[in-house]
């Protein structure tokens, strides 16, 4: 994203060599002298902060927040992507149609998602890679949050792995992909105590809060609901660094608006945010439960560099391009 087209500037720092995100609740974003600045009101005090947006990959703008036109140039010309969230965290996100990134990742991207072949080649890459990061991260969290039986998840990823080699088109690994995900949410679940209740039903929702006092499954949920938007607006990000359009999915559905976004976050949510809303169900995190456990759940996403991960998710599992490979100004690499 190094290209200038007329007056407009050139962002300062490659997406992946930026703080990754910053999330704001009922603030004022302006500008002032060149600076963005966001206001907050306090006991009847009125506060002022910077936001470093030269060196921002995403800002999140949550509930009773608001932003000016020359806010949103500002934070348009350094790339930072901008995601409105509702009451369960649901994004309306937007980004600048004049990011001049290079287009050898659109193209490579084509490739598969207009070749049935080729999608199924990287729709497989995605989930492996999927696996690999449930092995690494997942299986550790679950450890230290919940006490997790390792061999339960073990099994899971096992048979998706098998599973992913094993299927010859997009429907069939769809549906390892629906037995691995019930297999996950039974794993969580048992290690909460909610199998003793009559099991866990993963029921998506929107507008719904999270708060002390709900019953353990209607937390869960709703902890899900919350990460998983988070999720998305990470890839949502990584994608528009990259400069691939996210509505070119290769397994959720080609007609799905974001489907690509969707496959891309699949690779790392489950991961680290089933251990933390599975742990908030077991009343294992304190104090404001969705503050504390958006707070964990975007720690945890800094301290893992998921914004560069999931650039170089992507950048490893797309095709090689048909008429020669050509580097991306826009790049993380």
């Amino acid at each position: 994203m190094s290209e200038t087209r007329g007056t407009r500037k050139a962002p300062r720092l490659l997406v992946t060599h930026r703080e990754q995100a910053i999330w704001l609740e009922r603030a004022r974003v302006h500008a002032d002298h060149g600076r963005v600045i966001y206001r907050i009101a306090q006991d009847d005090l009125r506060k002022d902060y910077s936001v470093p947006y030269a060196n921002l990959a995403i800002l999140f703008l949550g509930q009773g927040t608001s932003i000016t036109q020359e806010a949103a140039r500002l934070l348009s010309e350094e790339g930072v992507f901008v995601a409105f969230t509702g009451t369960d965290g649901a994004p309306l996100f937007y980004g600048a149609l004049t990011s001049y990134s290079g287009t050898a990742h659109f193209r490579r991207m084509l490739t598969a998602y207009a070749q049935p072949d080729e999608s199924l080649k990287m729709a497989k890459s995605l989930m492996r890679a999927r696996c690999d990061f449930m092995s690494k991260i997942g299986l550790d969290l679950g450890e230290e949050l919940l006490d997790l039986d390792e061999r339960t998840l073990t099994s899971a990823i096992s048979r998706f792995r098998k599973g992913i080699e094993n299927a010859r088109d997009i429907p069939a690994l769809l549906g390892h992909e629906g037995d691995y995900a019930k297999a996950l949410y039974a794993a969580f679940a048992r290690s909460a105590g909610l199998a003793k209740s009559g099991g866990f039903t993963r029921a998506p929702g929107e507008g719904r809060q999270i708060r002390a006092g709900q019953a353990p499954q209607d937390l869960a949920n709703g902890c899900i609901d919350h990460g998983n938007y988070l999720a998305y607006g990470y890839a949502g990000a990584a994608l528009w660094a990259l400069g691939i359009p996210p509505h070119m999915p290769v397994m959720h559905g080609k007609t799905r608006s974001g489907g690509l976004v969707f496959d891309l976050a699949d690779t790392v949510k489950e991961a680290i945010i089933l251990p933390y809303a599975f742990a908030a169900a077991k009343g294992r995190l304190k104090g404001d439960l969705e503050k504390v456990f958006r707070a964990k759940v975007m720690d945890s996403f800094r301290n893992r560099k998921i914004l560069k991960h999931l650039i170089g998710v992507m950048e490893d599992t797309l095709p090689r391009e048909l008429t020669g490979h050509t580097s991306n100004p826009g790049s993380a690499r």
